[in-house]
Formats: structure tokens, sequence, C-alpha cells
């Protein structure tokens, strides 16, 4: 079977804390999948909205 999308290599395993219906990891993902597909990994810098994110449950 032929894999037709795969998670980006950039993004990691490490449960984010979104309110459900939060839209903010879709944005996370097509953004590492942006970055890679331009080859711009080692040079981009993630940071974090204040807000659902900062929660920790």
């Amino acid at each position: 079977m032929k894999i037709v999308a795969d998670k980006p290599k950039m993004l990691t395993d490490t449960p984010l804390h979104y309110c459900p219906g939060c839209a903010h990891g879709i944005v996370h993902k097509l953004v590492a999948e942006v970055l890679e597909e331009l080859g711009k990994v080692d040079g981009a810098i993630g940071v974090v909205p204040v807000g659902c994110s900062v929660i920790w449950l």
C-alpha cells in the first residue's frame, strides 16, 4: 500500500493541551508540512501562543 500522507518529521509525540474543537493542532501540522516541503526546518523557530496550549492538565 502506498503512503499518501504521513506525520511531519519535525513534529514530536509530546501531548498538547488544546481546547476541544481548537484548530491549533491542525495549523501546527500544516506549518510543519510546508516547512519540510520548502526545506526550511533547520531555520525554523516555533513559538507557542498563550491560551489553551499552556494549560497543564
